[in-house]
């Protein structure tokens, strides 16, 4: 029972109303797919770019956290026992005045923290 197309009449007009419709209906559709798929294009465009800037806020509010603290900790890391700021940088010696060298607890306070942080102790006038 096989139906020979070539030979069918009907066949024939069927096949050369598809080929003259295939381009034809192509034409009309490709424009409304085409916009459709530009709109979902742009739709990830816009989420991607908001979520990358959420992501660069996020990495600058992290690092701006990090700096604030860490310049925090410097600041309570130069404060002295009595809440007195001290200027001297991690690696200067230890200075001492002369009349603070005299009073043994003071000498050995400050002999000690020379020691714990591996500086030279400096007795210095004032």
């Amino acid at each position: 029972m096989a139906d020979n197309d070539d030979n069918d009449p009907n066949a024939k007009q069927a096949k050369a109303l598809i080929d003259a419709l295939g381009p034809k209906v192509a034409e009309a559709i490709l424009p409304a797919l085409q916009k459709q798929v530009e709109e979902q294009i742009s739709g990830v465009l816009k989420k991607n770019d908001e979520l990358l800037e959420k992501i660069a806020r996020s990495k600058a509010d992290d690092d701006m956290t990090r700096l604030l603290a860490a310049a925090d900790q410097q600041m309570k890391d130069r404060l002295n026992k009595d809440g007195t700021l001290n200027f001297r940088k991690a690696g200067d010696p230890v200075r001492v005045s002369k009349e603070d060298a005299r009073d043994p607890r003071k000498y050995a306070k400050a002999k000690e923290l020379a020691a714990k942080q591996g500086v030279p102790l400096e007795i210095v006038r004032g």
